[in-house]
């Protein structure tokens, strides 16, 4: 049906049928075409090696390309080469320089998050020192950090926030400010212990010590990444130290730990800080000559750090009454001892920033260095390329031409193909365009469909030749769509019959019958929604017949050549479709027995006798003949009430069409 068009709603012959097809050129190889435009072109191929590869074919577009990509490739392949290297160097220098900054940006906000870290543990400490001796004095010295604090959060220059962390009130710096004064505010009205204190603070602090951390370990910084994890170090070092001055007001304030737990707690954070700081020595000495300097210069206020803390680790508490000025004391000069730790700290970071900024300094010059080989580069490829191109242009105005004929004989090839393909099954054809003798072929498994419309003689009669192109163009488009999606080959359509067989010329076993079912059961379904379309309202209606065989398959003509069935099989499959009822599909026994061991099938005997007493099915079955509809496939039901129907009429085929069926 490919051979007409729709065009104001009448059937026209396509114009592609006026184009002409060479099918001796389109069958051609690759190979074949070249040598048949050398012989054009009087030249010959040289079989040298050496002048294949030095020289190539300057005729074919092949050729063409070739020998430019040689002649690009001695003075390019070099120059690739340098590209690549310089490209390399400057990726990584490029990195370098990022990393570099990301983590000088990371050092800066580190500094300020230690800021604010500082603040929040003397609150911590004095908060605890309140709730250990709530009076005036130390509510007041408690009242004096919260402004600290909070200057020191405003001050921060960007707020992280890290998928790991899913507290909420870490999520933005009011929230974390709200939340902060929520538990300042609330302190008067619940009885908190000094370890509760310094329990919620410490865990406040230890998120933004992940953060720190966090914040050090993105900031890739290749050399120099011993010195910044030293820093990392310090950080949680002076968070230890911090810890051990909260538990030492506690202590001299109260004269003493109340629970065993709150000496140990003591124990650990100053033993943590001083395995921090040892560690620290190992990854960077530079941070702990830092360390020592800065501890030189205040060893006077360092000595009474030492007695105080003696004193705490003998824990002679029986011995010792709760002191302000003494828990005063301890405060101020840990202060100074964390100072100095901060101090390390900062100038660590200072160091640290100095070395990152002479790499990036380094860093800036390789970029332009590279950048301006880059550009010397640049200028001098594309006057190398047109240079070669304008040697070659001699060649290149030749190759034009013959690319071009080349094009279209391959355009007219696959035309051809596909024309071919349509008429014969493809592994027949392929055959055929090879020069070989295409032998009839025997296929013991097959199962064969007929179709055709119940009443076209009728239909015909009151419709004219175009009503009637029309009608089948639809219809068989629909089919020939539907038949894609199974293991079917179209045979032929004459008139209004439709002949699809499976196992033929591909086997595939005793799955034919199966295909042959889903396909038959599918068009007629598809047919509830098809009408004819110069009669609005009137669906088509269909007889079905299906039979299992023996079939003889073969190509018959030279000047147009068809791929046809012969043998009984076809024969008694024909008698079944014209002995059936209208959109009903009539199974023969042997296509039965076949559905019926494969399952899936719904299929109920025929109990009339019009199959039973035809002499030619009688003759085809030995004498007994059983029939059958095929009902359902996978549990779906057939809808035949809902079609109107043409009265059963004698069947009638259309003229020369009465050969086909002896087949």
């Amino acid at each position: 049906m490919g051979l007409f068009k729709r065009k104001d709603n009448q059937i026209r012959p396509s114009s592609k049928s006026n184009k002409s097809i060479n099918s001796s050129t389109g069958s051609m190889t690759r190979s074949q075409l070249n040598m048949a435009i050398m012989e054009m072109l009087n030249l010959t191929q040289s079989t040298h090696g050496c002048d294949y590869v030095c020289r190539g074919n300057p005729i074919t577009d092949t050729g063409k390309r070739k020998q430019l990509f040689k002649m690009l490739s001695v003075v390019l392949l070099p120059m690739a080469i340098l590209i690549g290297m310089t490209g390399n160097v400057f990726l990584i220098t490029v990195k370098n320089f990022i990393e570099a900054k990301e983590t000088r940006s990371a050092l800066s906000f580190s500094v300020e998050l230690g800021q604010m870290m500082r603040f929040l543990q003397r609150e911590r400490d004095m908060s605890a020192l309140y709730v250990s001796a709530i009076g005036p004095d130390t509510k007041e010295f408690l009242l004096k950090r919260y402004p600290d604090t909070d200057m020191a959060l405003e001050n921060l220059s960007h707020w992280p926030v890290s998928k790991k962390n899913n507290r909420q009130e870490f999520q933005s710096k009011d929230r974390f400010l709200l939340f902060l004064n929520r538990h300042r505010y609330q302190l008067d009205l619940y009885n908190r212990t000094a370890k509760e204190e310094l329990f919620f603070y410490t865990d406040v602090i230890d998120v933004f010590i992940t953060w720190l951390y966090d914040a050090v370990s993105e900031a890739r910084s290749g050399a120099i990444w011993k010195t910044l994890v030293a820093y990392q170090e310090i950080i949680v070092a002076s968070e230890y130290i911090g810890r051990e001055r909260g538990l030492g007001v506690t202590y001299f304030a109260l004269g003493g730990f109340k629970a065993k737990e709150d000496y140990l707690l003591f124990l650990e954070a100053q033993d943590i800080a001083n395995i921090t700081f040892q560690s620290c020595r190992r990854y960077s000495e530079l941070a702990y000559n830092l360390y020592e300097v800065q501890m030189l210069q205040n060893d006077l206020v360092l000595a009474p750090v030492r007695a105080m803390r003696l004193n705490i680790r003998s824990n002679k508490s029986a011995q010792l009454a709760g002191s302000l000025d003494k828990a005063n004391e301890w405060f101020d000069n840990m202060t100074v001892y964390q100072d100095i730790v901060r101090g390390t700290q900062r100038a660590l970071a200072n160091k640290i920033d100095i070395m990152l900024t002479a790499k990036s300094d380094e860093d800036v010059y390789t970029i332009i260095t590279i950048a301006c080989i880059f550009g010397v580069i640049m200028v001098v490829c594309p006057l190398v390329i047109i240079g070669v191109y304008f040697l070659t242009s001699e060649i290149q105005k030749y190759s034009i031409s013959i690319a071009n004929r080349t094009k279209a004989l391959n355009k007219e090839k696959k035309r051809t193909d596909t024309l071919l393909y349509q008429m014969l099954p493809k592994s027949v054809a392929e055959r055929l365009k090879c020069n070989e003798q295409v032998e009839a072929e025997q296929y013991e498994q097959s199962t064969i469909f007929f179709s055709d419309i119940v009443g076209f003689t009728k239909i015909s009669s009151s419709s004219s030749p175009l009503q009637v192109v029309d009608m089948l163009n639809s219809l068989y488009t629909c089919f020939d769509e539907r038949i894609e999606m199974y293991d079917v080959y179209k045979v032929e359509t004459i008139g209004d019959a439709y002949m699809v067989v499976s196992g033929v010329p591909r086997h595939n076993g005793k799955q034919h019958a199966s295909e042959i079912a889903k396909m038959a059961f599918d068009l007629v379904r598809r047919l509830r929604h098809l009408e004819i379309p110069h009669l609005p309202g009137i669906k088509f209606t269909l007889r079905i017949g299906c039979h299992s065989g023996t079939v003889v398959a073969g190509v018959v003509g030279n000047k147009m050549p068809r791929y046809c069935l012969f043998g009984e099989t076809v024969s008694v499959a024909s008698k079944m479709e014209s002995l059936g009822k209208a959109n009903k599909i009539h199974l023969s026994e042997t296509t039965y027995d076949i559905l019926t061991s494969i399952g899936g099938f719904t299929m109920h005997e025929r109990k009339d006798n019009i199959a039973k007493n035809d002499p030619d099915l009688q003759n085809a079955f030995k004498g007994i003949v059983r029939t059958y509809w095929l009902a359902e496939v996978d549990g779906t039901e057939t809808d035949t009430d809902s079609v109107q129907t043409e009265p059963e009429e004698p069947h009638e085929r259309v003229a020369g069409s009465k050969s086909f069926w002896l087949h």
